[in-house]
């Protein structure tokens, strides 16, 4: 199994550019992955799926991971009702003989409100390294985080074993504070729910670690940490 690290993918200036276009109207989301010639570009399969997409809502409380399907146009869909708001979203997508940077493509439903101020600080300080949801628990754990030095997540499940999730033990989502930066990694090993990620700068990010069980499906556990700078 490749345990590997997606942030946004690595330009190279040899290949031509992938142009990723998202709209969302009456319930479905579509996302056009085309070339300079405005023609479908070929993915590859990437942990399953030719395409995850995850959508934000603007203030990081929202979070979801889906994964769209090609229809017949060559684009991608996927039903999904979002409340009214405004939302970020990111194709992680692996084009053939392209390159390709993830970056966040804003979607606005209805009348969106501006988005609010958040205050960081005050959540950090409060923040709980233990969640619940839907009767599991799940703690983390991790040094000081400091930017451009990778660092050890751990996920202590408790009593929990983890199902396999698109070919993985388990997958962490990372943005910062602004939704701008787009961090996706995997487990370092088969058999332990413990990740390796680093922040490209410091500040504050959310993340979601994502894990499937047998009795609930798939959870996303929030937690919001900080980041200090390279002394």
């Amino acid at each position: 199994m490749k345990h590997d690290h997606h942030e946004h993918h690595a330009m190279d200036e040899s290949l031509p550019k992938v142009q990723v276009k998202t709209a969302y109207d009456s319930g479905i989301v579509t996302i056009e992955v085309r070339d300079a010639h405005n023609t479908p570009v070929t993915l590859t399969e990437t942990h399953e799926k030719r395409m995850h997409l995850v959508i934000v809502s603007a203030d990081l409380e929202t979070f979801l991971h889906v994964h769209p399907i090609e229809n017949d146009s060559g684009d991608y869909e996927v039903k999904l009702e979002l409340p009214e708001g405004r939302y970020l979203s990111f194709a992680d997508i692996n084009p053939v003989g392209m390159s390709y940077v993830i970056e966040p493509i804003a979607i606005t439903v209805g009348e969106a409100a501006e988005k609010p101020e958040t205050d960081w600080e005050s959540l950090v300080k409060n923040e709980s390294s233990t969640k619940d949801l839907q009767g599991k628990t799940v703690t983390f754990q991790h040094p000081e985080l400091i930017a451009g030095k990778s660092a050890t997540l751990s996920f202590d499940l408790h009593e929990d074993t983890p199902l396999p999730y698109l070919g993985a033990l388990g997958h962490v989502v990372v943005l910062d504070e602004l939704g701008t930066r787009f961090i996706h990694v995997h487990p370092a090993s088969d058999d332990q729910t413990v990740f390796e990620a680093s922040f490209p700068y410091p500040g504050f990010y959310k993340l979601w670690a994502e894990f499937k069980f047998a009795d609930t499906g798939v959870l996303a556990f929030p937690f919001i940490i900080e980041v200090g700078e390279k002394s």
